[in-house]
């Protein structure tokens, strides 16, 4: 696919084909990621292609903070939405979780952020030249300590920037309309 094809064709897509993705599927992915720019080739990101028992150890935080986000905790809706989101937690047929190295230094950290951002997109557009779909995800559970050590990781030294969903897209996906681009740009003298 062209470039530009790829760019103006990705959308995040909600809905999978019951078809897994294989790490081999996703490898080409991971390396358009580690393609990203990053200041002084720090290169701060760590990707975590989620097993079954990882995934069914986060879905319960998942789905939670889905239903808490709606309905007061032990109402009945709470419940009906929790094993809702439980469902469609546990049917995506592949997650990978993007960290980030935190630096002391907070010029560091934000460009170590912004180019684990980086590679996220690289990720998401090799995916949609590749013909799978992805849905990237800053779901609350993200910034849940409880969860970085459920991962392995030390909080103090990694922060989770993206979940990332992954599958063949179940249908098309319609582009919602934007505005035109020229709206965001600012001519200075």
């Amino acid at each position: 696919m062209e470039f530009n094809q790829v760019v103006m064709t990705r959308r995040s897509v909600f809905k999978f084909e019951d078809k897994q993705v294989s790490l081999q599927d996703f490898l080409p992915l991971l390396t358009a990621a580690n393609m990203a720019p990053n200041h002084g080739l720090t290169q701060p990101w760590q990707f975590l292609w989620l097993g079954e028992q990882t995934k069914s150890a986060l879905a319960d935080y998942y789905a939670h903070a889905r239903a808490f986000k709606k309905y007061p905790i032990d109402s009945d809706e709470f419940y009906v939405s929790k094993s809702k989101a439980l469902a469609r937690f546990m049917a995506v047929p592949a997650i990978l979780l993007v960290a980030c190295c935190v630096d002391n230094n907070a010029i560091v950290a934000e460009e170590d952020y912004a180019a684990t951002c980086c590679a996220v997109q690289n990720l998401l557009l090799a995916a949609t030249d590749q013909g799978l779909g992805a849905q990237w995800s800053t779901h609350p559970m993200l910034r849940d300590a409880a969860v970085l050590r459920l991962l392995g990781l030390d909080p103090i030294k990694m922060r989770l920037v993206a979940m990332v969903y992954l599958g063949y897209p179940f249908g098309v996906t319609s582009v919602p309309p934007r505005k035109a681009a020229e709206n965001f740009l600012q001519l200075l003298p």
